[in-house]
């Protein structure tokens, strides 16, 4: 792995501190409600590895069908549903069947950039790579491969159905011909790029590490061999190569994604921010960002272990539902941002995963523990995969998406002459009860005392009164009301 590129790893720790925030106000406790779900609690647990045969052991790295050497970028098939991996250290991509049928340690269907399972060559070819970092699979099922020693970016048409072995690429970026790899400063050059995407109006965009720039490529369709990018973000200029810390420039950018809302999103790895840019394929070269999180403002560039910072970040890719996720490096865990594109600048994130809280940064391996993470994406059913790059294996962590309805201990009666009714019961959930909020008739919502165990005084008034409880997880889902309804005589 280039230098510049390396991740350390830290040992800071700190004491537990755990939050819970319950947005009572907001959200009216009626039947038939429309309420936005959460994905993954804090310290959330795999529920798959691919490359170790478990989730206690390092992977293997092997030069094997099933051995990940640095998985450092992940991406599905939207056509298919399949899996891709890039093992850097091994230049080759492997290709996995669609991961619902995939078990621990499995081996992988096919491999790109080697002749076959057990051959790691490093070379300028159509067929060979050299230090993949990262890859995509845009919406028509080509694959796309940033490639960081070969200073290139390569597409592969139909990747899900590439043979086992072998495949050559059909079109070449940032080089004249698929034997060159020189580095340049140019609309048609690039220097150690790290990322491509490709969006929805069929523009390329790339991450071009070392000129601390991102390129746009439009019309990818239409593309040939070494065409010339046709805008530029993070230099004024194609020819312009400098870095600082401003609204304007980045440096070390190492992730690029598009949004279903056409907004741009950066990881600056040494900034140890995110950049956001609003309406992105339409900015004149060298326009300044929209937003920043990780830091305050667009002039720091400083590192921490807190919700709101960053260290080294490498990846960022935003949910259909607006969430955005990032790969903090070398604090070894994944932030995680709801309604990312409405946050402040230098706003925290929501919820993490890889560590217990927001101000710890141990590694290990463990279903829940990370080491230096890097590639991160998002399948069709919501589930999280991430390179687990230093630990040479891939995790997925599974969307809750559900919570169940609270359990009432006991009969309550159908009608009181006592103004006070004590209720009481549990509740249950795979990620742990965040909180019970009840809500007598119209009157505001409250939170129950306990969590998996409950309870509440409910005060009546004459007549009929409904009596709404919910359960709220640690993911932030909240189920189905339970409905109670007693009259006070």
């Amino acid at each position: 792995m280039p230098d510049a590129l390396r991740t350390h790893n830290p040992r800071l720790s700190s004491a537990l501190m755990i939050r819970l925030i319950l947005a009572l106000s907001s959200i009216l406790l009626v039947s038939g409600s429309t309420i936005a779900r959460g994905q993954f609690p804090n310290f959330a647990a795999a529920d798959l590895v691919l490359g170790a045969s478990d989730f206690s052991s390092v992977g293997t790295a092997a030069l094997t069908s099933s051995g990940l050497d640095s998985p450092v970028g992940i991406a599905i098939d939207p056509t298919s549903g399949k899996l891709f991996v890039v093992c850097v250290s091994q230049s080759r991509i492997l290709r996995f069947a669609d991961p619902a049928s995939l078990a621990n340690g499995a081996a992988a269907e096919a491999v790109i950039g080697q002749v076959d399972f057990t051959s790691s060559v490093r070379a300028t070819t159509a067929g060979n790579l050299r230090d993949p970092y990262n890859l995509h699979i845009d919406s028509l099922g080509r694959l796309w491969i940033a490639e960081y020693s070969n200073n290139r970016v390569l597409m592969f048409e139909d990747a899900s159905d590439l043979p086992v072995s072998g495949a050559t690429a059909d079109l070449v970026l940032g080089q004249p011909d698929f034997t060159s790899r020189d580095p340049g400063t140019s609309d048609t050059t690039m220097r150690n790029p790290t990322a491509v995407f490709v969006d929805a109006d069929d523009n390329v965009w790339v991450a071009d590490f070392n000129n601390y720039r991102v390129l746009k490529f439009a019309n990818a369709s239409a593309l040939s061999d070494g065409s010339p990018a046709t805008s530029v973000l993070g230099q004024e200029d194609f020819s312009a190569s400098s870095f600082s810390t401003t609204a304007e420039t980045m440096k070390a950018p190492v992730s690029v994604f598009v949004d279903a809302e056409r907004r741009l999103w950066v990881a600056a790895k040494d900034d140890h921010r995110i950049l956001r840019f609003d309406n992105a394929a339409s900015l004149a070269n060298g326009a300044p960002a929209s937003a920043v999180l990780g830091q305050p403002d667009f002039t720091t560039g400083t590192r921490g272990t807190t919700a709101g910072k960053m260290w080294n970040p490498k990846a960022a890719i935003v949910d259909a539902a607006g969430t955005l996720y990032v790969s903090d490096d070398e604090n070894h865990r994944i932030l995680v941002f709801k309604n990312a594109a409405a946050l402040p600048n230098g706003a925290p994130a929501d919820r993490v995963i890889g560590q217990a809280d927001f101000i710890t940064n141990t590694s290990g391996t463990t279903n829940r523990k990370l080491q230096s993470p890097w590639g991160i994406a998002v399948d069709a059913k919501g589930a999280l995969w991430v390179g687990d790059a230093s630990n040479h294996r891939v995790l997925r962590f599974s969307a809750d998406r559900f919570v169940a309805a609270p359990k009432i201990k006991g009969r309550l009666p159908k009608s009181t002459g006592s103004a006070r009714l004590r209720i009481k019961g549990t509740a249950t959930d795979p990620s742990g009860i965040a909180g019970i909020r009840f809500k007598i008739s119209r009157k505001p919502t409250q939170l129950a005392t306990g969590t998996s165990i409950w309870k509440f005084s409910a005060k009546l008034k004459p007549g009929v009164n409904t009596i709404l409880i919910q359960a709220e997880d640690r993911a932030g889902n909240v189920s189905p009301p339970k409905r109670v309804k007693v009259r006070l005589k």
